[in-house]
């Protein structure tokens, strides 16, 4: 049963124009639901189904959280997330650490403050870059990786997982 989705945030859960999160310029402001656009004229773009996504599976009680390798301070991807109001993902794990390493942190994280008990069975871990799917995988036997591309086209897919 999959109690925790993380997600990548560059490229699984949005797109950015010239780059990635780290490379945007504050301030961001909103210009529309899902998008927004840095001081430089750079947008962002939720990718197409991914708030309703993201609803459907908190409706379900799952836990969602972020892997994403960006900069920390500033924290240009959590920024993002709050302007863009779905800033709910519990420890997200934004810095330029080991993947696996942080999905590992994340649990420990998890199921000692919130009292759960998620094992790497009940996770599901998406991300667009194969690299960081292998990492992961290595590191964190029995979670289930998909790699956009290859195992999904598109983030929304995975509700075939849960």
């Amino acid at each position: 049963m999959i109690k925790l989705v993380i997600f990548d945030a560059d490229e699984t859960l949005w797109t950015i124009d010239r780059g990635f999160a780290s490379l945007l310029t504050p301030p961001l402001k909103r210009t529309g639901l899902d998008t927004l656009v840095d001081a430089e004229g750079k947008k962002l773009r939720l990718f197409g189904g991914v708030r309703n996504l993201l609803n459907k599976l908190r409706e379900k009680g799952i836990l969602l959280s972020i892997a994403s390798s960006n900069q920390y301070d500033p924290n240009m991807v959590e920024e993002c997330l709050k302007i863009l109001e779905i800033d709910f993902f519990t420890y997200p794990q934004i810095n330029y650490r080991d993947k696996g390493q942080n999905v590992k942190n994340l649990l420990n994280l998890i199921n000692e403050n919130l009292g759960e008990n998620i094992n790497f069975e009940n996770v599901i871990f998406v991300d667009d870059s194969r690299a960081h799917i292998f990492n992961v995988k290595t590191l964190c036997p029995g979670i289930t990786v998909l790699h956009i591309g290859s195992d999904i086209s598109e983030v929304t897919e995975i509700l075939k997982y849960i």
